[in-house]
């Protein structure tokens, strides 16, 4: 299919333009879950951990149970023993005496040694773990561990799961995952072992230890802040005039109100600069109180990673009830639909990186749709109140809850965290950090119509963090599962509490819930069904009761305007409500006093987690110390390569030419002292990478594809996704198959990467080479000239300058539809100097490089945006 070019009015040619998871790993707080076996909550919190008494069994279970429900065995070359290396001592343990264990019950001399630290009930679990098989596609399996998510987790496990010759086990942990994947009994423990590609798994048994500490500690300080929770509702209580709650009507029972269910089907198009769109579709249920005389309040209902809709059909019919008018979107980049086809292996990952920015867009082109449909479709006229309207998420529809009621993107936070932070006991960074691969770029995600926001079990610690999350000024709650092993409750909804300013806000707890309690998705239609209870915690069908009368209450007061509902949303409401066996606590405030308290020390996790100073080295070598000495900042950008740098009446502009003008201001501001940008416009392609590697320029911008092994170069974070594609007279046959070129002339610039993706793709087409010097430009010429019949580059070059040429866009055509590669840019800096390649990182994550990127890319976003997506599929 051609894109085809409809002429835009937004371009002038002399203005730049204008939740549910695979099988994780521990957590703060969580529930059995393998290696550490959890008593009941001893009185209202106190966990017993039985598993510290038993350290070996824990190593065991973290060697032996990390990856159990991603495999599926069959014969293969076999890992003969696993071996724990603390230091100069190793701990073997043959796969034969674990074998004969899981076959028989027989304690062999040998694992004698680590059993003897176990209970006879722990051993039978052990025993039940090494038998235990799980029915898995081996499909998915690989599209997974292909994944960016599943590459992630691999690099994680790999440091402590090694080779034989003790190398990071990433890739012997892929492979025995695929080849195990394939045998027809299901997938096992002892399956993994048989298929791992060395003689021996060797454990880091140090790394173990550390880890075994860490969470030892964690626990402890997750059990620690529900004492300061509970504490902290004890005094809300004592200080707060007693309330007769047995009197107020119950807002965990449905309202008065009848209620009637519509359904629209929408498509929330996007617009590329070349005027064609990609269409959008997706569902949005709306549940409508009826009997009602006045436009009601609008409540969106956002689902989380993998779900649907009808998973809070429930929680929509019940607002419903008391007189509000539910919206439950579909999202559709990460709902049951897409994960069903990760399932079958269609596609690779649960969402993508723009999933991100299209769940809030999604919700304001839905409430753009409903204030039209208020005043021309009779059904809706006159029953929606849309200035009224409070939004209600739900894991990833958390994240999307508070990204529409104003929290940014923190592209610096992400980049920092996703690229350098040690791993973690919070699998929710898996999901959120696939927002590093996003342009940074000011998304503006924030709709003024919303006026109140739930957060259930929200991502908040990387994409947000403490710097954007309180730019969250509407009323806000937060609820959190204690027991959560995918969205760490003290790291995800606890400190993020914390960080909040709005003026009213309000954390819940229930404890010991876990992340899914509030999806009510049908038994049987889950991704994940087999995990249970695992993931929900018990009893979620009352910590949905619990949702009910807390989303009511708070939407109540906030969007009605109605103070007598303040007495739901405090402690003694939630005490009044919470029963066994799952209790709830209500807070208005909580400080970091009160959980360093409860701890009886400093927290062994930053409450408020600080950005990585930028320090300014004395080294003589240095980029940075040569700038403050000279004064000067030597930087390089092409001559002709729109948008990114081009000239003017002489002058040079472009995307680049603001950034480097915005990296020496900041330079100047930190080196107090005046910075001045020595710009070298390059007529070649040939000459950008050796002017980098000979240190004649310190930094190079431009559309430059990151490679990975060239001598003297090293590449700056990511910054933007294109594509090779090639332009053509709109008419002329697409070029999907190989023959469709053969013999047709195809232009490309000498030496550019793009040359060598036509040569390979099109091997028949007949290449004319044109000089680099002249860039996009030339090429566009040639082909408006009739010099040949396609010209191929990356598809943001074509789009740019076919407009800046002032063509009539309605005669050409971007083909094929998908790019037939995917080039990602960064700045060429020289490769030794990481201080300063740091430095240029953390720029790029900056507000002032969003307001760039935005000044020259915000019209040519939907198209970097279909980029990314399918680039990431690709991947």
């Amino acid at each position: 299919m051609n894109v085809n070019f409809a002429t835009p009015a937004w371009w002038s040619v002399v203005q730049p333009w204008g939740d549910r998871p695979q099988a994780p790993p521990p957590s703060p707080c969580p529930p059995a879950a393998g290696l550490a076996k959890w008593a009941r909550v001893n009185r209202r919190f106190h966990v017993k951990h039985q598993w510290r008494s038993g350290l070996v069994a824990a190593l065991l279970a973290i060697a032996l149970g990390a990856v159990p429900d991603l495999l599926r065995p069959q014969a293969a070359r076999s890992a003969d023993s696993l071996i724990v290396s603390i230091g100069p001592l190793e701990l073997s343990l043959t796969t034969e005496a674990l074998e004969e264990f899981a076959a028989t019950g027989r304690v062999t001399k040998e694992l004698n040694v680590y059993s003897r630290y176990l209970t006879a009930e722990q051993l039978a679990q052990f025993r039940q773990v090494l038998q235990r098989r799980f029915a898995v596609n081996p499909v998915v399996v690989a599209q997974f561990t292909y994944s960016p998510m599943g590459e992630r987790l691999l690099q994680q496990l790999g440091n402590v799961i090694r080779t034989d010759a003790r190398q990071q086990g990433f890739f012997a942990l892929r492979s025995a995952l695929i080849l195990s994947a394939a045998d027809r009994q299901g997938a096992s423990v002892l399956g993994f072992i048989r298929n791992y590609p060395t003689p021996s798994i060797r454990i880091s048994g140090g790394q173990l230890l550390d880890f075994s500490r860490q969470l030892t500690t964690l626990l402890d300080y997750c059990d620690a802040t529900l004492r300061a929770i509970a504490q902290a509702a004890t005094n809300e209580i004592a200080t707060t005039p007693a309330t007769d709650f047995a009197s107020l009507p119950d807002l965990q029972r449905p309202g008065p109100l009848r209620v009637t269910r519509r359904t629209l089907r929408l498509s929330r198009d996007r617009r590329l600069p070349s005027g064609r769109r990609v269409s959008r579709p997706f569902q949005v249920d709306i549940y409508l109180p009826e009997g009602t005389t006045q436009p009601a309040s609008v409540v969106v209902i956002s689902h989380g990673l993998g779900s649907s809709p009808a998973a809070f059909a429930y929680l929509g019919r019940h607002l419903a009830s008391h007189g509000f008018v539910a919206v439950l979107p579909q999202h559709i980049g990460s709902d049951a639909t897409r994960q069903q086809a990760v399932l079958q292996g269609i596609l690779g990952s649960p969402a993508t990186p723009a999933e991100f920015v299209d769940r809030p867009l999604d919700i304001r082109f839905t409430l753009d749709t409903l204030e039209r449909l208020s005043t021309t479709d009779l059904t809706y006229r006159g029953r929606m109140n849309l200035q009224q309207v409070g939004v209600i998420g739900h894991s990833f529809g958390g994240y999307t809850a508070l990204a529409l009621a104003g929290a940014d993107l923190n592209f610096r936070r992400i980049h920092e965290l996703c690229t350098s932070a040690p791993p973690t006991l919070n699998v929710s960074p898996l999901l959120q950090c696939l927002v590093d691969l996003l342009p940074p770029f000011n998304f503006q995600l924030r709709d003024p119509r919303v006026k109140a926001a739930i957060a259930i079990s929200p991502l908040t610690s990387v994409v947000f963090g403490p710097e954007t999350l309180p730019q969250v000024q509407v009323p806000v709650m937060m609820v959190a599962g204690s027991s959560d092993v995918v969205a760490s409750a003290v790291l995800e909804q606890i400190h993020p509490f914390l960080w909040l300013q709005a003026p009213q806000k309000y954390l819940a707890v229930a404890i010991p819930s876990g992340h899914t309690f509030a999806d009510d998705t049908p038994a049987g239609q889950g991704a994940f069904d087999q995990l249970g209870e695992f993931l929900s915690g018990p009893n979620p069908a009352q910590a949905r009761q619990y949702i009910n009368a807390l989303s009511v209450a708070l939407m109540q007061r906030h969007l009605n305007n109605r103070p007598e509902f303040d007495a739901y949303l405090s402690a003694g409401y939630a005490r009044s409500i919470s029963r066994e066996p799952l209790e709830l606590e209500l807070v208005r405030s909580l400080t970091a006093t009160q959980l360093e308290a409860a701890f009886g020390g400093p927290a062994p996790l930053a409450i408020v987690p600080q950005l990585r100073a930028v320090t300014i080295p004395n080294r003589s070598e240095s980029v940075l110390a040569e700038v403050r000495r000279t004064g000067v900042l030597r930087a390089a950008v092409r001559q002709e390569a729109f948008p990114f740098s081009s000239s003017r009446s002489g002058q040079p502009i472009g995307f680049c030419v603001d950034l480097l003008n915005g990296l020496a201001a900041q330079l100047q501001q930190q080196l107090n002292r005046p910075v001045q940008l020595d710009l070298t416009s390059l007529t070649s392609l040939d000459t950008r990478f050796q002017d980098v590697q000979r240190g004649r320029v310190q930094i190079e911008c431009g559309p430059n594809t990151i490679q990975p092994n060239l001598s003297g170069v090293t590449f700056s974070a990511p910054f933007l996704i294109s594509g090779t594609q090639l332009l053509v007279h709109r008419g002329q046959a697409a070029p999907d198959q190989l023959l469709n070129l053969s013999g047709r002339r195809v232009g490309v610039l000498r030496n550019a990467l793009t040359e060598q993706v036509v040569i390979r793709q099109f091997p028949a087409a007949n290449l004319v080479r044109l000089p680099n010097q002249a860039g996009v430009g030339l090429g566009v010429r040639s082909l408006v000239g009739g010099q040949i019949d396609a010209f191929a580059s990356d598809g943001v070059l074509l789009l740019a300058e076919v407009i800046r040429q002032n063509l009539p866009l309605q005669n050409y055509s971007l083909v094929p539809e998908t790019p037939l590669s995917c080039e990602v840019y960064g700045m060429a800096l020289p490769n030794n100097d990481p201080a300063w390649q740091r430095y240029v990182d953390d720029f790029l994550a900056t507000p002032q490089t969003q307001q760039t990127t935005a000044r020259w890319f915000t019209d040519l976003l939907p198209y970097v945006l279909l980029s990314v997506d399918y680039c990431i599929e690709q991947e």
